[in-house]
């Protein structure tokens, strides 16, 4: 497999092209105000679910089942890794609401609205690459629900694992990676081809496959609506909005090159960790601030400007990627 800069460049450009719609429609008034929030129940709860459950309706094959193991060590690994990078060198002495949003914007990526589709463009779709992306989800979801709102609140009470254990996405990678385990075969491949039953789950499972598909224009419809009410003069007057920008395109991309580079692991394995790890600040910056008492106004603007720079930051990440591990 072969992924050159004009593909990745292409791949972000066709994901902010995906987002002008909702930004547009947000900005001439053309949407209520809940549009965001309803169209984000629906990833979360209906679309993105499906489609991580699907991404495991594929013959299991033991080296995939290995990654996944893989994948999952390394992505605790970098998160710890980033976190500790960020208490050195962002410090929160005064308990600032500000720099505790700087420091979550800095370490959680948008893998799951801006990841998932970017890979599903890069990679064509590959249920392999999902199989291993809804891993860092999962390692993600685990650490936002926990880290990250301990890193908001300064306070370990309000981490809740109960959160992770009900989140939709989390419970379709257990459902998918048990079916994935113990059945190893798609559903479409249990009936009797050119029966009626085949016939039937074969347009079922079409359908639900429908539902899975949704994630990628309805993510990117979700980030031009939330995009379309920040304030933009704030882009260029916020220092810290560029900090966070930095560690978290820059030195997290970096640190995730080094983690991932010259361990004994399959290129696209190592692919898949560098992008979902390299996507900018995630959506959930701004919906965990409000909740969790840090700085919302401020969380909008640093997930607009990581998301405007990684049009360039992520295809030049990618060219020091591929100098030290071609693809």
């Amino acid at each position: 497999m072969q992924i050159s800069f004009l593909t990745v460049f292409t791949a972000v450009l066709a994901l902010a092209v995906l987002a002008v719609p909702g930004f547009l429609l947000a900005k001439f008034k053309m949407l209520p105000e809940s549009a965001g929030g309803v169209l984000s129940t629906i990833v979360l709860y209906g679309s993105q679910p499906v489609m991580v459950f699907m991404s495991f309706q594929t013959k299991f094959r033991p080296d995939v089942a290995i990654n996944m193991l893989y994948i999952a060590i390394l992505a605790v690994i970098i998160h710890f890794a980033m976190f500790g990078i960020i208490s050195l060198v962002i410090r929160n002495k005064s308990k600032s609401a500000k720099i505790a949003t700087v420091k979550y914007a800095s370490l959680f990526s948008n893998c799951g609205y801006m990841g998932l589709p970017f890979l599903d463009i890069v990679f064509n779709g590959s249920g392999e690459i999902i199989i291993y992306a809804a891993i860092v989800i999962a390692i993600f979801n685990i650490f936002n629900w926990t880290l990250g709102v301990y890193m908001l609140t300064g306070d370990k009470k309000t981490i809740s694992f109960k959160k992770v254990l009900v989140n939709p996405t989390i419970l379709g990678i257990i459902l998918g990676a048990l079916y994935f385990f113990i059945i190893g075969n798609p559903i479409v491949n249990l009936t009797v081809p050119n029966t009626t039953i085949d016939n039937i789950v074969q347009k079922v499972m079409a359908s639900v496959d429908v539902i899975g598909d949704l994630v990628t224009p309805l993510s990117l419809t979700v980030i031009g609506i939330r995009l379309a009410n920040v304030k933009f003069k704030a882009l260029f007057t916020d220092k810290w909005a560029y900090v966070s920008v930095f560690m978290k395109l820059v030195v997290m991309s970096i640190l995730t090159m080094i983690v991932v580079a010259f361990l004994p692991l399959e290129p696209v394995v190592k692919y898949v960790m560098f992008f979902l790890l390299s996507m900018p600040s995630a959506t959930s910056t701004t919906m965990f601030s409000i909740k969790f008492g840090g700085d919302g106004d401020s969380a909008s603007v640093f997930v607009l400007l990581s998301t405007i720079l990684s049009i360039l930051t992520i295809p030049l990440m990618f060219l020091l990627m591929n100098a030290i591990v071609p693809i």
